[in-house]
């Protein structure tokens, strides 16, 4: 495979995955970017043929989880450092608020938001991403049952933590919406 192909096959996967693990979708996808710059760059240090999908999955993650340490590290940095802005201003350079989401959709992103690690990434990943089971698994270095198995654990905590009200397989449609 060449490069071009393993981003068509990482890119959404990846944005998921990095999401999860507490970046902003839009600093995700630049995390990811990142990532696979910097993966092909320094490929000869891959170990195993770097071409290979289940060799390349694995080693892009370990890149793309050393990215995001990075990310939030500077990230907490520039919390520490505090710059005022007077009220005028920041109102002339307020955006247009984003129309309202429908409120049973905002109630299961913060659903989403309490599931544990794994559960969440899991989610993301496939329907957010809407990236196969089987790439999820690759990219994961785990086995196609096991993100099976978590995304079904998933859908359960999810029925548990909206209170029984919406049906599992309601889930399953509203987190094709998202």
């Amino acid at each position: 495979m060449d490069l071009t192909q393993l981003i068509e096959l990482y890119r959404g996967p990846l944005v998921g995955l990095i999401a999860a693990w507490g970046a902003p979708w839009n600093d995700a996808a630049e995390i990811a970017q990142d990532s696979f710059a910097e993966a092909y760059l320094s490929r000869e240090s891959c170990r195993g043929l770097w071409s290979e999908p289940d060799v390349f999955g694995p080693w892009l993650s370990g890149v793309a989880r050393n990215r995001y340490r990075n990310w939030a590290r500077s990230r907490k940095r520039r919390r520490n450092h505090v710059v005022s802005v007077e009220a005028t201003t920041l109102e002339s350079v307020a955006a247009p608020a984003d129309p309202e989401p429908a409120p049973q959709l905002e109630k299961l992103r913060s659903a989403i938001d309490q599931l544990p690690l794994k559960q969440r990434q899991v989610v993301l990943m496939h329907y957010l991403e809407e990236t196969s089971v089987k790439e999820v698994a690759v990219l994961l270095s785990l086995s196609e049952k096991t993100v099976e198995g978590r995304l079904y654990q998933a859908r359960r905590s999810l029925r548990r933590i909206l209170d029984g009200t919406v049906s599992t397989s309601q889930i399953g449609r509203m987190l094709l919406c998202l």
